[in-house]
């Protein structure tokens, strides 16, 4: 009890259960250790040599003076110097990503159109290949076409017309037809009179244009072969028009039946070489130029006088100016207000009437 109530006994008491456990710690880490091998030896002997190493370098700057202020300084304006270069050094880092990025996009850009141009080379060559086999075409001969000397047409000419379409000449005699309308006209124009308009001279007459058409509607003008004569009325005009239209497909003369002498166009140049007032004027379709430079030819031959001027049109039609129609409809009245004016337009020559050349 003496030595329990003793604080230097328990004190000392302590101190002996610790180095009893101690000892049995030491005891025990000693017999589980490991034996080393050679080659964990040899790199511990290796380790203690750079210890050894750097304790030797620690102890000689130990044993060097202190640096001055002035060495103190300089390394910390060095220092400064430095860290400002590592900055400059990490711009030029980000900047050198950046390039590297835009070398990547460009070397890709590069690519890309490389193999356009190997593609394209290779089509280049494939079409080559296919204009090495592809025959040479050779140009149609040249078409001679003189230079005109025009001249007006006489003024008492009897003009005929030839439609150059579709590589066919259609001849058109308008002056038959008229003349058979008048003809006919005389005879019932009594019946068709509706109007009488009494001034100096001779009276004023005016005719029923739709009695007119209706009897004419099935008329014979014993036309040409492929033609079609028709008079026309229009409720809003005061004349009547005689259309003579030909059959595109199947009338007329085609280029190669021009010089035969049993064709619709050599049996009316025949007709008109005795007509020393006989014109023809040729309206020619772009189409068919050759075919007006044939039969042109063929006319220069029989001395039938003739012109051309360039038309789109597909029948010929003219005015019947001796016979005035009552108009049915009578036109719109003109507008109250007065249209803006149009913008002055250049002025254009003026037109040009059908010549002979």
């Amino acid at each position: 009890m003496d030595a329990l109530t003793n604080v230097v006994a328990m004190l000392i008491l302590v101190l002996v259960l610790v180095q009893a456990d101690v000892t049995q710690k030491v005891v025990k880490f000693l017999e589980n250790l490991q034996p080393a091998t050679p080659e964990e030896v040899e790199q511990s002997k290796k380790l203690l040599k750079e210890i050894v190493k750097k304790k030797g370098l620690i102890d000689g700057k130990l044993q060097q003076d202190a640096p001055t202020p002035e060495q103190v300084t300089a390394e910390q304006l060095r220092i400064a110097l430095l860290e400002k270069d590592l900055e400059t050094n990490n711009q030029l880092l980000a900047d050198l990503n950046e390039l590297k990025v835009l070398e990547a996009k460009l070397r890709k850009e590069r690519n890309a159109e490389s193999q356009a141009t190997v593609h394209i080379q290779e089509e280049i060559a494939k079409l080559e290949a296919q204009l090495d086999q592809t025959p040479v075409l050779k140009a149609p001969p040249p078409t001679e076409v003189t230079i005109p000397n025009s001249r007006p047409i006489p003024s008492k000419s009897v003009v005929y017309h030839g439609l150059a379409i579709k590589d066919r000449i259609h001849m058109i005699d308008p002056h038959t037809p008229l003349a058979m309308f008048e003809a006919e006209f005389k005879k019932h124009k009594r019946n068709w009179l509706v109007e009488r308009i009494k001034r100096q001279g001779t009276d004023r007459l005016i005719y029923d244009q739709t009695k007119i058409a209706a009897h004419f509607k099935n008329f014979d003008f014993k036309r040409f072969p492929g033609q079609r004569v028709e008079v026309i009325a229009n409720p809003a005009w005061n004349f009547l028009q005689l259309a003579i239209t030909p059959d595109l497909g199947k009338g007329g003369t085609p280029i190669d039946e021009l010089e035969l002498k049993g064709s619709e166009f050599s049996q009316t140049a025949v007709s008109l070489m005795g007509n020393i007032r006989a014109v023809v004027l040729f309206h020619i379709n772009p189409d068919s130029f050759n075919a007006y430079l044939k039969g042109r030819r063929l006319l220069d031959k029989a001395r039938i006088p003739a012109g051309w001027e360039v038309w789109g049109g597909t029948s010929w039609r003219l005015s019947i100016p001796d016979v005035e129609v009552k108009r049915l409809v009578e036109p719109p009245p003109p507008p109250t207000t007065p249209p803006t004016p149009p913008v002055p337009s250049p002025k254009r020559p003026p037109p040009i009437s059908p010549q002979l050349d």
